[in-house]
């Protein structure tokens, strides 16, 4: 990652602080967000430095992960703030999805459907396939048991809406060992693997062009939360 493109990253944080503050401005002061902003600044040349140094990482997956640093941080604002910038919220239907329940340590742990695309700010194709997939793929993993966390494994590709609803849901679990994003996956799938058995289950979504945080973008998202097998969706079972 070369010194241009750190350049033209920092350039849109710069230019995302203010709206987001403008929304934070009730729960924090001043001076609260001066040092906010400090520490957001050095944590991103700090990624930045430790992005630039990693020799396992191509170019390509170097400046990807600079941008979900940069966007995980403008969620982390908007959390604060008590609302979203972007103003979504679900239809009744969608309240009606049911909540993704795991084990995680002896505990059971719910996400609901807004929960998770809360992660990421907005309903969209990538936070939609995030979700759809987790609903989809992990009861014909865990027939009649509840997924452990620990036990299983996603793989998605390059989205970063997809990448902030699943780094909220896998916490504690983001290592490559639990949670891997693949740059090679040029179609729209997510596969979940159960690591004590070896069976992955990979489902394909319909294709989307549609990307931001909009009418069209939600209205793109509730087709893939529609979407059943045979009918835009795919779901390819693989046993261990």
């Amino acid at each position: 990652m070369n010194k241009h493109f750190y350049r033209i990253i920092a350039c849109s944080v710069f230019f995302f602080s203010p709206i987001v503050q403008g929304h934070a401005q009730n729960s924090l002061s001043p001076a609260e967000q001066k040092r906010q902003e400090m520490m957001e600044t050095t944590m991103l040349k700090e990624t930045a430095d430790n992005l630039r140094q990693n020799t396992a990482l191509s170019e390509e997956e170097k400046g990807y992960m600079f941008r979900f640093k940069m966007r995980k941080m403008m969620q982390e604002r908007m959390r604060q703030s008590g609302e979203s910038i972007w103003g979504w919220e679900p239809t009744e239907w969608q309240k009606t999805l049911p909540n993704i329940r795991v084990q995680d340590g002896g505990a059971i742990q719910e996400y609901s459907f807004t929960d998770l695309i809360n992660a990421d700010g907005y309903l969209c194709p990538g936070s939609a396939r995030a979700y759809k997939a987790l609903e989809v793929a992990l009861p014909l993993l865990y027939k009649g048991t509840t997924p452990v966390k620990g036990d299983f494994k996603i793989t998605h590709g390059a989205a970063l809406c997809t990448s902030l609803v699943y780094d909220y849901f896998m916490q504690g679990y983001t290592d490559k060992e639990h949670l891997e994003l693949d740059m090679g996956i040029k179609k729209k799938l997510i596969t979940i693997e159960c690591l004590s058995t070896g069976k992955k289950v990979t489902v394909v979504f319909p294709p989307s062009t549609i990307r931001g945080h909009d009418s069209a973008a939600a209205e793109a998202g509730d087709v893939i939360l529609h979407a059943k097998e045979g009918e835009g969706m795919t779901i390819h079972v693989e046993k261990g």
